[in-house]
This record gives structure tokens, sequence and C-alpha cells, in this order.
């Protein structure tokens, strides 16, 4: 005798009426390779009228969609019943319910119907992970589902619950989507983390201690200081550092001995010396983002009829990233009548609704800026233009590519000196409007 197990809208974890969750049956848990009868009683949903009813199937692996599937259901008593056969390399299932027509159509009123494919009796690695891209910052679903960064939290901590040990490959989604929320609580355990993170790598190191200075753990962020100074000697976090330090001593110097200026003074010829000695001439690739109107925007200096880019990366979360705006907004008032320079901003890192929290900060701060949304890699561990552009550093963090492609100049973090910058960056994108193409 056939048990039907009544699977839950969303994994059991939405907070959805009986009606709703009644809906979708199946037969025993989702399966690789394996046939999968499903139930669906429309009874109480948006097709209790239809006459007939189809079903589109889209197959996930690790945070991408690798197949879809269309098959029409057959009326029983009970409800529309069908089987499907699930792929080999599949670990989660989303079922979206139709008319032939495709006019009239049920998807959990945007919540979805989803389902992670089993293996030793429990969600396969990396299904809630892959929920919580499809909720959170990833690309929009094809099975329309609404954006929720709440639930997509949820399901990561259901990931990090089932499978501890996708902990490590997802350490910065997990800790950025904690950074991001709201609540009060997941601040907490995102300090609990930080402080008993034991971790070799230098980039997880730096994004312990960014976090850890933010939210005022500062002993801690002090501690981490210190072990990135003398566990990577030559690694980025100490190059940035030096250099931090380098342009600290340069406003000094200019200051008479024992005076403190109200004013912001600058060594301009030490930060031109300073770009000179840090200049690169590295091709960059091409690539296209989104902006935040979801248009499409290619950065190619040589297809843009030969201009230097200037590409600004931040986050709506970094607060050295929006303090140097205003310096911003400069450069690209000194620069307005040249046609050869173009600006894009890349927000990235931003977890949580990154479009909605990049356009509400816009809302606030008109700055005349041309924002684009980074994007997450298939590993859901990096960004798009964050990694092709080697911004290992931290944000903010500046890079000047010239006419033909060549990245020149890069620059990270802000001092707090709005000439200074203005100075750094205004001569690295005239070393790069000097190229020859």
């Amino acid at each position: 005798m056939k048990i039907l197990l009544t699977v839950i809208s969303s994994l059991l974890l939405l907070n959805v009426s009986a009606q709703q969750h009644d809906a979708l049956k199946t037969t025993a848990h989702p399966m690789a390779g394996k046939k999968l009868s499903i139930n669906y009683v429309a009874d109480s949903t948006l097709l209790s009228s239809a006459k007939q009813v189809s079903a589109r199937v889209y197959f996930y692996s690790r945070a991408k969609q690798i197949a879809e599937e269309n098959f029409s259901l057959e009326k029983k008593k009970g409800g529309w019943n069908g089987t499907l056969k699930i792929p080999d390399s599949t670990i989660l299932v989303s079922v979206v319910f139709s008319t032939p027509d495709g006019k009239m159509l049920d998807n959990n009123h945007n919540k979805g119907y989803l389902m992670p494919v089993y293996k030793k009796e429990k969600p396969a690695q990396f299904a809630y992970a892959t929920m919580a891209d499809i909720f959170g910052g990833g690309p929009p679903d094809a099975a329309g589902l609404k954006k929720d960064q709440k639930q997509a939290l949820i399901f990561m901590k259901q990931e990090m619950s089932v499978h501890p040990e996708s902990e490590v490959e997802l350490r910065s989604t997990f800790y950025n989507m904690l950074a991001n929320s709201p609540e009060r609580e997941d601040k907490v355990e995102l300090l609990k983390k930080l402080n008993e993170l034991k971790s070799d790598k230098e980039e997880e190191l730096m994004m312990a201690q960014l976090y850890l200075s933010y939210f005022g753990g500062k002993k801690q962020a002090d501690s981490l200081d210190k072990l990135l100074t003398v566990k990577f000697p030559n690694g980025n976090y100490v190059k940035n550092k030096a250099l931090q330090a380098e342009r600290s001593a340069s406003k000094a110097e200019s200051e008479p001995h024992g005076v403190v200026s109200k004013k912001t003074s600058i060594n301009k010829a030490e930060i031109l010396k300073n770009v000179q000695d840090n200049l690169v001439d590295e091709p960059v690739n091409p690539l296209t983002l989104k902006d935040i109107d979801g248009n499409t925007v290619s950065i190619d200096a040589v297809a843009g009829n030969g201009k230097v880019t200037v590409i600004d990366f931040w986050a709506t979360w970094c607060k050295p990233c929006i303090a140097s705006f205003p310096a911003m907004q400069r450069v690209m008032e000194q620069y307005r009548n040249n046609p050869s320079v173009q600006f894009f901003f890349i927000c990235t890192m931003d977890q949580g609704d990154a479009v909605r929290n990049a356009k509400a900060f816009m809302a606030k701060n008109p700055y005349p800026f041309k924002v684009l949304m980074d994007e997450k890699t298939e590993d859901m561990n990096m960004y798009k233009a964050y990694s092709a552009y080697k911004a290992t550093g931290g944000i903010p963090y500046k890079l000047v590519i010239d006419s033909r492609g060549h990245a020149r100049a890069r620059t990270s973090g802000f001092s707090g000196n709005d000439q200074e910058l203005i100075t750094e960056l205004s001569a690295m994108i005239d070393i790069a409007l000097k190229s020859k193409k």
C-alpha cells in the first residue's frame, strides 16, 4: 500500500496555509535518476476551475538550472496525476502548474513548489543553498518566484543545519546574508561565527576583520589585524594597510608639528609617485552586467570607441565606499566634458535583495552614477566582476582601464580625505588617457 507524503510548499519552511501546502503530494522523496509520481490537488488553488492542467518542471544542479520539462497531468479522483523522470545530477526540483494555454498559472503565489532531491535519506548537499540563491541575490528564476531575502536566509540556515560542511564553501555568502539581515539575532549569530572562525585563507580572515570592525568587535578585529600581518606579510591586507599608512603619513607631514588642521591637506607629489610606482598593464576581458533597471550593459573599453573606463566597486553596507562618493562625484565632474572617459559603479557583495538595496540607496542619495549589479558565479561564493577585475583587497576598490582594454591602475580603501582620492584617481585617469592604442 502506497503512503502519500505531503510535500509542504517550499520545503516546510514557508508559513503557508493548509490549503496551499495540500496542493502538491508525492509518493516518495524525489531522487536523482528515479521517477517521481505527483498528485496536484487544485481545489484551493488558482486552477480550481481548470478543465485541463499541465506542469512545467525545472531541474537544478548546484546553483543553476540544468533542464526543464513540460508534461500533461491526468485527472483522477483526488486530483491531477503525473510522473516525471529526474535527471541524474539534479539536487532541486521546481514545479509550476498551469492551463495548457498558459493563461492561468499556479506557482504557489510566487513562493514556489520546490522539492529537494534526496540522497541517503536527507536532502542533497546544496539543495537548500540553491533555494536560497533562487529567493535571494541570484538571477530571476524561470518559474517567476518572488525574491524574498528573509526566506532566502531561512533556506541558507537550513542548508547549514542539514549539511554543516557546506559552510566552508558558502561562508562568504552566508555571512553576507547575516550581515544584511535586519534581525538583531542574525547579527549576534554572525559575530559569534566570526569570533569562532578558524581559517587559513587570507580573504576569509579579511572578511572577518572587516565585519568585526563594522559591528563593534574592536578587540577581535585588532586581533585579526595582528594575525593577518604576521601570517600574510606579503598579502593583500598588509599591502592595503601599508598604502593607508603612507597616505596618513603624507597628510601628517603636510601639517606644522603639533598642529592639527581642520583642512584636508595632501602631499600631491607623494600621491603621484605612488600612482606611478603601482601602475600595471594587464589586459582585461570585456563583460556584461545588468544595471539597476535590468538593462544589459557591456563594459568594454575597446568596443566603447576607445574610452578610458573607471570602475568603482561598492556595497550599500560599506561605509568607506559611501564616504568616498562625494569625491567620486567631483572626479566625474572634472571629466564630464571628456567623452573619452566613462564611469561605472558596480554594487557587489550586497546580499539580500541587492537591486532593491541599490535602488533605495540611489533614491535617497541621487548621485549621477551608472550603477551596475555584480552577479554571483556558479560556485555561489564569488562574484563575476569582482573576480574578473581582481578586486581581492576588499571594497571600496577602484580600477582604471585604458582605451586598449588594459588595466592600468588600482586603488582600494578610503582614507577619508576627499582631495587625496581626487588627486590619486585623476592621476590614474590622465595616465590611462595617454596610453597608446
